[in-house]
């Protein structure tokens, strides 16, 4: 423990929350795991992480809760490396050496699970914290952060409907479980080890079984139409560079767990090529052009020195003369095209702009194929303004009842961190902001706001209201404008009237409610001399 921690335990009336973050954010930098070059703690650090993974696979096998820990591991590596990035430690030209001592391995392994781990968790109170989201009480060495009394309602509709969608990205439960014991079968006569080196023949009927499996694992997490494209490459050719890399990953991962010694075990845990190799292999397989590859395989290069980047999203590391080392786990455990959108979104690609804009058209399609046989409502979308107003994207005129719902559509990424979270809420924010202007504008003279957008007279007593339909994600700190997801707006529109429907969205009654075995409660995390709270939500079905 610092040093500062002991200079203001003397007083703990001088501590604030920002005094307490300076003292956390340096806990670990007396960790022993940062010693040595950076290539080499990377490369530890990647080896530890994807024997942990190994083994929670495994024990996955008794308690299937236990796959939950990838997750975990995920983000703690990520957070490790991130220190790692911002260390003082030097790069080396020596090439990294991949067997690592036991204690080696035991401080990588303290260093996921007792720093980042604890760490990232507690970064999510502070991000919220610094975004207003939440406030903070401090007794002693207690840190406990809550919501204000004044805040959002929905906000914990938000948190359960995000834990429904916490699932594992596709690892393994979707995966046809007799196909795999089909390839692992065959591939078990293939592995053998020389020299303390994990070896083993791709035959083509291997190998095509594993390419289907990671098809397969593409397919069950898929939302984009096939026909997408960026500045460099299509989706589909993207799909083909990244099925062959994950099934290369399946083969390494069931080889590796099929070795008996776990010394030889954690020194060929993760994939260890030269670059050119893999590069040449993803060729022979696809009909896809080397240079195409080459940009595909850039975008999902691990860049630690950008901001905010994370390596479940570029899971490949290169390291000195041009190796590249895979943890298989970052892969096997990924949602492909959600994580390849992270990255697009991170750089300047004009092809991805006007694809979003073609997804928001495709938002309406789906609204329309709910409602379209209802002959009480008229249906107006992507309806200019005058002036410097904001386009209507959907409206929604019910006859029966004289009521008009004015829709805002945003598509987005789901979010899967806090600061993605907060991301899609600005975007949120910015729809519920333009919703406000186009209502402002209507109800200045609705016969006339009628007549121009509805084509409709008698306009003087229709009720007006508005909300956002987005995507995903749907978080938001406006309290006036309604925020609903598309999934629940359409379920709604497909099995009520709608003069019911619009009830609904205005009084904010399509929110999530808590279940019965769920209580609102905190997770406890004590991390450097400190217990801190953050608000979660308990499932009664869920183990300790």
């Amino acid at each position: 423990m610092g040093s500062g921690l002991d200079d203001i335990r003397k007083d703990w009336k001088i501590v604030n929350i920002r005094e307490i973050e300076k003292i956390i954010d340096a806990f670990h930098e007396n960790h022993p795991v940062l010693r040595g070059n950076k290539q080499q703690v990377i490369f530890e650090l990647l080896t530890a992480f994807e024997d942990l993974c190994s083994l929670t696979v495994i024990s996955s096998m008794l308690n299937p809760f236990a796959l939950k820990k990838i997750t975990d591991h995920m983000d703690a590596l990520n957070q490790a490396l991130n220190w790692v990035e911002n260390s003082s430690l030097n790069c080396s030209d020596e090439p990294i050496d991949s067997k690592i001592s036991e204690e080696r391995y035991k401080q990588c392994v303290s260093f996921l699970t007792d720093y980042a781990y604890p760490y990232s968790i507690i970064c999510s109170g502070y991000i919220s914290y610094s975004r207003k989201r939440l406030d903070v009480a401090i007794e002693d060495s207690n840190v406990t952060f809550k919501f204000p009394e004044d805040g959002n309602a929905s906000a914990w509709s938000d948190i359960l409907r995000e834990s429904k969608k916490a699932d594992f990205g596709g690892f393994m439960e979707n995966i046809n479980p007799v196909k795999l014991a089909s390839a692992n079968s065959k591939l078990q006569k293939e592995i053998y080890i020389q020299d303390e080196q994990l070896c083993y023949e791709l035959s083509k009927d291997v190998l095509d079984v594993f390419i289907d499996v990671a098809q397969e694992q593409w397919n069950s997490t898929k939302t984009l139409p096939d026909s997408w494209k960026f500045d460099m490459f299509t989706l589909d050719e993207y799909r083909q560079v990244w099925v062959v890399i994950a099934a290369l990953c399946y083969i390494h991962f069931l080889s590796c767990l099929s070795i008996k010694d776990a010394g030889i075990r954690l020194k060929n845990s993760s994939i260890i090529k030269p670059m050119e190799s893999i590069v040449d292999h993803i060729t022979s397989i696809t009909s896809i052009e080397r240079e195409t590859v080459l940009h595909i395989v850039s975008y999902i290069t691990f860049e630690p020195s950008k901001r905010n980047i994370d390596i479940v999203y570029q899971p490949i590391v290169i390291m000195q003369g041009e190796i590249a080392v895979i943890a298989p786990i970052l892969f096997m455990g990924s949602r492909p095209e959600r994580n390849l959108l992270s990255v697009v979104s991170s750089k300047t690609d004009f092809e991805h702009s006007k694809e979003v804009n073609d997804l928001e058209d495709l938002m309406v399609q789906e609204i329309e194929e709910v409602i379209e046989d209802n002959e009480d409502l008229r249906i107006i979308k992507h309806k200019k303004l005058e002036g410097r107003l904001p386009d209507i994207d959907l409206g929604i005129f019910d006859t029966s009842s004289n009521a008009v719902l004015l829709c805002e559509l945003k598509w987005f990424m789901e979010a899967d961190s806090s600061k993605e979270v907060y991301a899609r809420e600005d975007d949120i924010t910015h729809g519920c902001e333009q919703s406000e202007l186009i209502m402002g504008h209507a109800m200045k003279d609705r016969k006339q706001f009628m007549r121009n957008v509805f084509d409709a007279g008698n306009g003087d007593d229709v009720d007006l209201f508005c909300c956002v339909v987005a995507k995903h994600n749907i978080r938001t700190q406006n309290k006036y404008v309604p925020v609903i997801n598309l999934s629940k707006f359409k379920e709604l529109f497909s099995t009520k009237l709608p003069s019911t429907v619009f009830h609904i969205i205005r009084n904010h009654e399509y929110e999530e409610s808590l279940p019965e075995d769920a209580s609102i409660t905190y997770q406890t995390v004590e991390y450097g001399g400190f217990v801190f709270k953050i608000p979660a939500i308990c499932f009664g079905s869920m183990p300790e």
